[in-house]
């Protein structure tokens, strides 16, 4: 392990988390009305595009992790990384719907699964054995100055050079976090022959347990919970009474509070551990949730963005260390990120069924009634895992 120009190894994977997430996953919300517009294609078409792209992103870090648990980072940081980069930015040469569609989401899963923390958080706490709640706190400090950053520069690259140079410096930037994050941990080694023999046996070792199942089934209700939050929080919060001005500010001011969930972790974590503290930011996405609904005042707006931002953003971290703790070391890297998957798949239904719901209902009001519902739901899911687990 070595310094790149100053950075540290984790330094260095959370400067490729800023720009990882800030290419089609943060900068899809920035462009996605020229992109349409360039390909007379609807919003909503394109969503489902962005959809795939997740869902696929989720499937393409299993298997990601797995190569991380078998060999290593390197193949993923100085090849597969930079090829998914140089593909993104190929995307925004294409002429027709059609091939900016098959594009888009080749790049995005290829990026998410050698950028995002599905491989950075394992990558992190190999690389500072034994201070891991220090490693993953520290990259996602970094973490948290992804959408400030690159949301604003996103929108002043499309308004000033347009949509495809935008993607296209957006592409450069990301190969340079690349290439700063292979060489930053070139050195890092694996025990190949410790991992199972393959994916199907690494969850055939843990499939047994009621504890790690009832978890897993935590980690889908509490990300159903968060991205219904954050998907309708806007327009919850017009529908509440604030302006789409005042409410489009609580909700970017929420992204940057994240931080007052993540720089005092460390000592949080040594005083409560790493489960109690899980448990108590999911119980926090319910309370932020009523905080939501009555959020037409100011001070229920403010009480919002800090429960929600410091919690979602300590769960960030949080879900990686305890998902450290409970998992088996060998397959570690492969098996947290089939726990992302379900999360990811969590993070796509929740939307769609609180999205028929409003339509059914015919009222924005029953989005924190959903989320109220589901984040008290998730805690209880995992305390009564923590039981059977201690039974046993």
């Amino acid at each position: 392990m070595r310094r790149v120009g100053g950075l540290t190894p984790v330094d260095a994977l959370g400067f490729l988390t800023i720009f990882s997430y800030g290419s089609w996953f943060y900068g899809f919300g920035v462009l996605v009305d020229d992109v349409a517009a360039a390909f007379g294609m609807s919003v909503g078409a394109l969503g489902v595009v962005y959809g795939v792209t997740t869902l696929c992103g989720g499937l393409a870090a299993v298997f990601a992790a797995r190569h991380l648990d078998r060999h290593g980072a390197r193949n993923m940081l100085a090849f597969v990384g930079p090829i998914a980069a140089i593909t993104y930015g190929l995307s925004s040469f294409a002429s027709s719907a059609w091939l900016y569609c098959v594009l888009f989401p080749v790049s995005g899963a290829a990026i998410s699964a050698t950028g995002f923390y599905s491989l950075t958080q394992p990558l992190a706490m190999s690389l500072r054995p034994g201070e891991h709640v220090r490693a993953i706190t520290r990259l996602t400090i970094w973490g948290a100055f992804s959408s400030p950053i690159t949301i604003p520069l996103t929108e002043f690259l499309r308004g000033t050079v347009g949509w495809r140079n935008s993607v296209r410096i957006s592409s450069g930037l990301l190969v340079v976090a690349y290439v700063v994050a292979a060489r930053s941990t070139r050195d890092v080694t694996v025990a190949r022959s410790s991992a199972s023999a393959s994916i199907r046996a690494a969850l055939s070792g843990v499939s047994k347990s009621k504890f790690l199942r009832l978890y897993a089934a935590g980690v889908l209700v509490s990300s159903m919970s968060v991205s219904s939050l954050l998907v309708f929080q806007v327009s919850v919060m017009r529908w509440a009474g604030l302006s789409a001005a005042l409410a489009a500010t609580f909700a970017g001011g929420r992204g940057l509070l994240q931080l007052l969930g993540r720089l005092p972790l460390v000592p949080i974590v040594d005083r409560f551990g790493v489960w109690k503290v899980q448990i108590a930011c999911r119980s926090a996405i319910g309370l932020g949730a009523i905080a939501l609904a009555f959020s037409g005042s100011i001070p229920f707006a403010v009480g919002y963005i800090v429960i929600i931002g410091a919690s979602a953003g300590a769960l960030s971290a949080i879900d990686g260390m305890v998902a450290r703790e409970i998992l088996p070391t060998k397959d570690f890297a492969t098996l947290a990120s089939v726990l992302g998957l379900i999360g990811t798949v969590g993070s796509a239904l929740g939307p769609i069924v609180v999205g028929l719901l409003v339509q059914a209902s015919n009222t924005l009001g029953v989005v924190p009634v959903v989320v109220v519902a589901t984040g008290i739901s998730a805690p209880v899911i995992q305390i009564l895992g923590a039981r059977s687990r201690s039974r046993n």
